[in-house]
């Protein structure tokens, strides 16, 4: 499914309306007649048989006024707050307005009204801002968004919910909270990405008559996974096969603070089906390593201080260009000796490599090295881990995840996996993927180095960086999504998390066989 911001909306709309010749009064009654079939739903749920659309002057408004009209031909008791200015509604509103009046719907241009409507409807209609929305309501909406969101009533909205930037998701200050959003011909950027997220509800994307091949014309290049997407990725098992086949993953991981770190990733890449993990720590972490991940192949290296220093690289490099994939950075601690081993790794590498937590840490001040590498990396940082790399706030990186992920992504050759309450995954090329599965059950120690270890043992087993990022994520969501089902939100831990992969690759195989 492909995702879209605001301004590429307006880029569609504009060539559906002038290349095929599809007038803006069709497209408007087309998402009307979607909106107003999912109020009639939810009145029949509810067994309402009354609705108050609150409108702008925009073409959202525009909607509203053609649902209000809709609504009443279906024999619904409507009513119609305008919030605009006649003079500044749109050509194509303004018909849908000048019909209402005709139709003698009742249109109320006083805020006072508002209350004794609300009070006397079963659901309300937010038709006040649409997808070209930016900054911070104004009086009257502000008020008005208040008011919504205190009334009790069920909201739908209409493309995104007033206040939400679609671009990002951003809330300034007040945003209609939403019980149903039904957006139209794709996903808009802002329902996806938190906060925004958390005002939409469910989410209805409803078909409005644009041509499919606008979207290669417009070039949208994000995208959301669904299941038969990710198991098209995954690499098939072979009846006639051996640990060869399916591919050496090398997890560089460890120091004596955090033993358990390198355990956990090796785990992983076991249970996403990676034929040989080669574990590279430091003895006190292999003797944990014995215990939690028997199968995993232990190579000892020598450290310093607790950690790895630079002489740890002349152990490891003869057997290092055997390696399918590699795997740097969990638990591996911090300091300059620990940032000359890391940088070795990295230059030296022949195959894919995967940089993580301390891996990051250790290339903060030296990103430029991202470029240097051999083959396209992978960096997985959470938001403080990319502050670090980019010397952005972390606000600034929160509320413009997408952007911020792609100019990385293209700047140093590197396929960026930005950790969020939904992960963005960001191609060199311009591509990115915004992953839907997942819940606040991974915000958990170690949820990451399990991550680190799915998508290392995907690229073991030959699937591209980027790729494998996309499947690593959405696995490792949907292990989250199933542990707590069972477990609860408070009760997963990353231990959970690395032995639900094998039930959450099945839950995805089942889920993309039905859907051929």
């Amino acid at each position: 499914m492909k995702v879209a911001d605001g301004t590429q909306m307006h880029a569609i709309d504009k060539m559906a309306i002038e290349k095929y010749g599809i007038p803006g009064i069709v497209l408007m009654e087309n998402a009307s007649k979607a909106v107003s079939l999912k109020c009639i739903e939810i009145l029949n749920e509810i067994k309402g048989r009354t609705a108050v659309a609150v409108c702008g002057s925009g073409n959202n408004g525009g909607d509203g006024f053609a649902v209000a009209r809709m609504l009443y031909c279906y024999g619904i008791k409507i009513s119609v707050i305008f919030i605009g200015e006649e003079k500044k509604l749109t050509n194509d509103a303004k018909v849908n307005f000048e019909s209402l009046k005709k139709i003698g719907i009742d249109i109320c241009t006083d805020i006072n009204c508002i209350e004794k409507c609300f009070n006397e409807t079963d659901i309300i209609i937010d038709a006040i801002f649409g997808t070209g929305f930016k900054g911070k309501p104004r009086f009257p909406a502000s008020k008005v968004i208040e008011m919504i969101n205190s009334s009790g009533k069920k909201v739908i909205s209409i493309d995104i919910p007033s206040g939400v930037d679609a671009d990002n998701g951003h809330v300034d200050t007040v945003a209609v909270k939403a019980d149903e959003t039904v957006t139209f011909a794709y996903h808009k950027i802002g329902c996806i990405l938190y906060p925004g997220a958390e005002y939409c509800g469910n989410i209805t994307v409803a078909n409005i008559s644009i041509p499919n091949d606008v979207e290669n014309m417009i070039e949208i290049k994000g995208n959301i996974a669904a299941p038969k997407d990710i198991w098209s990725l995954i690499p098939k098992r072979k009846a006639r096969s051996n640990k060869g086949t399916y591919g050496k993953l090398f997890v560089i991981a460890g120091s004596e603070e955090m033993t358990g770190a390198g355990a956990l990733c090796c785990k992983a890449a076991y249970k996403s089906g990676c034929g040989v993990v080669n574990a590279c720590t430091l003895k006190k972490c292999a003797d944990v390593m014995h215990i939690l991940v028997p199968e995993a192949v232990v190579r000892i290296l020598p450290g310093y201080d607790g950690k790895f220093f630079k002489d740890s690289f002349d152990v490891v490099s003869e057997d290092l260009r055997r390696a399918d994939s590699v795997v740097i950075g969990p638990g591996i601690g911090k300091g300059k000796d620990v940032s000359e081993f890391t940088e070795k790794i990295l230059l030296e590498a022949e195959c894919n490599v995967l940089i993580d937590a301390d891996g990051l840490n250790g290339i903060a001040d030296s990103k430029s090295i991202l470029k240097k590498m051999k083959k396209i990396p992978i960096i997985t940082p959470h938001p403080m881990e990319f502050s670090r790399l980019t010397g952005l706030g972390i606000n600034e990186i929160l509320d413009n995840t997408v952007g911020e992920a792609l100019k990385f992504a293209e700047k140093y050759n590197t396929v960026v996996l930005l950790k969020d309450a939904r992960t963005v995954i960001a191609s060199p090329w311009g591509d990115y993927y915004i992953n839907m599965t997942g819940n606040n059950s991974l915000a958990k120690g170690g949820s990451g180095d399990v991550l680190s270890g799915i998508i290392g043992g995907f690229m073991a087993q030959g699937i591209e960086p980027y790729k494998a990022a996309v499947a690593g994520a959405y696995i490792h969501g949907t292990c989250g999504d199933l542990a707590s089902e069972k477990l609860g939100m408070y009760g997963v831990d990353a231990g959970d998390i690395a032995r639900y992969i094998p039930l959450a690759m099945n839950f995805i195989k089942d889920k993309a066989e039905k859907f051929k």
